[in-house]
């Protein structure tokens, strides 16, 4: 049996209320034992000093586009896993805007095969709400939450336009028991514009202007189904005063990105470019308003929604922007060290929350827990590189900036895969 001894480090996990400095003993994949002073000769044991670093929970990133099957010309599941390794995520989860579309169990058990041949962290993935994402008929819920890797349900980048359909996907998903993430943001495929409001639930607004319509009517049709209800990328103050007062439920979740958390519709940058991506930017009041809400709790969860294009795919205006390298070290200086949020909270919205929203394994460094752990150095300074990424696509707005705070060492299931900016696996 191999092991792993990491020494010295500061362990915070929030899950058991853990903040100490701390040995972390790590025998056959899992977590094996934690002390202040862990003293053994065991064979195929390598030592690992973590003086002065921070040994966290396995991060967790529950929106990730890794584009295989169909668009490997913008990533795959190796190139994205790699470039989740070096963010210090031992945990992703994919979207199912794939070609074809995850929508049926053959299409799920392909990209599990996928993951297996190809993956470096754990992957799991969602399936859509709907066949092909297109709003109209339920995807077969029970049989796609039959497979161990489909953790949630998500239409992606299309809102569930019809009130009705998304009632019964609630009913469904919630007599299967997973959670429903859906996009509340208006689509270039499925407008609003021509939806009457008796099969919207709401009367329309201009387009990419229905996010905050969209979550308070899907509250509306959670209401008394059980089912836990999880909102994608917010980005409106008005949606955030909309689920504020759903909080004590429990069941009613949502997620931010660093870019809404950070970038208000008029920034560009390092090239002068506008950030375009879907839901866009907003304005300096709303950024403000999604500071408070990640502060107060009402924001659960940061996650990147890393959507990787082609140079050529950007410069046609597809919106996206990628952030698997980039989410720890952004977070860390701009809103950590600000004491806009604490590394405890930021471990608890990058590890904890995921795993318990998404009902997978991690978020946890207990005895018995499977070996997913990220070290950190909160004073490891460097300059986000866009074209030095494992990722296959360069559209970052974060390149160029300076950073301190960065995963020093990414572990999945106990094996070290990526060691001081190298990927060792």
């Amino acid at each position: 049996m191999k092991h792993m001894l990491l020494k010295g480090g500061h362990v915070i996990d929030p899950a058991n209320d853990m903040d100490f400095v701390s040995d972390v003993l790590i025998s056959g994949g899992k977590i094996s034992a934690l002390s202040p002073n862990i003293n053994l000769e065991l064979n195929e044991m390598e030592t690992v000093d973590l003086s002065g670093k921070f040994v966290v929970p396995g991060l967790i990133d529950c929106h990730v586009h890794l584009r295989e099957p169909g668009y490997e010309e913008k990533e795959t599941i190796e190139t994205g896993s790699r470039s989740a390794a070096m963010g210090g995520f031992t945990t992703i989860i994919c979207e199912p805007n794939t070609r074809p579309p995850i929508d049926t169990i053959a299409a799920v058990e392909d990209h599990a095969r996928r993951v297996v041949d190809k993956g470096m962290v754990n992957i799991f993935t969602k399936a859509c709400i709907t066949n092909g994402s297109r709003g109209e008929t339920l995807t077969d819920m029970e049989k796609l939450s039959s497979h161990s890797s489909l953790v949630a349900f998500s239409d992606d980048g299309n809102p569930v336009l019809r009130e009705e359909v998304m009632e019964r996907s609630l009913q469904q998903a919630a007599a299967n028991d997973k959670p429903v993430s859906p996009h509340c943001e208006d689509s270039a495929f499925l407008s609003v514009k021509d939806v009457p409001k008796e099969v919207l639930g709401f009367i329309p607004r201009n387009i990419f202007e229905n996010e905050s319509n969209f979550v308070k009517r899907d509250i509306k049709c959670v209401e008394g189904t059980g089912c836990h209800l999880h909102f994608s990328h917010m980005s409106l103050k008005e949606s955030l005063d909309y689920i504020a007062p759903q909080k004590g439920q429990g069941t009613i979740t949502c997620e931010a990105t660093p870019h809404h958390l950070l970038l208000d519709k008029n920034y560009r940058d390092v090239n002068g470019a506008l950030t375009v991506v879907n839901p866009p930017l907003r304005s300096y009041e709303d950024v403000q308003a999604m500071k408070r809400g990640l502060s107060d709790g009402v924001v659960d969860v940061i996650a990147s929604d890393h959507a990787p294009h082609t140079l050529a795919d950007k410069n046609l205006g597809a919106p996206g922007i990628i952030g698997l390298e980039t989410t720890l070290g952004v977070v860390i200086t701009e809103l950590v060290r600000p004491n806009i949020i604490s590394l405890r909270d930021a471990v608890m919205k990058m590890s904890t929350n995921p795993a318990r929203i998404f009902k997978i394994p991690g978020g946890s460094l207990l005895p018995g827990m499977d070996a997913n752990v990220t070290i950190i150095d909160m004073e490891k300074e460097w300059v986000v590189n866009a074209n030095a990424f494992e990722s296959k696509s360069r559209n970052c707005p974060f390149d160029g900036w300076k950073l301190k705070g960065k995963a020093v060492m990414t572990i999945v299931a106990g094996e070290i895969v990526m060691r001081d900016g190298k990927i060792v696996i």
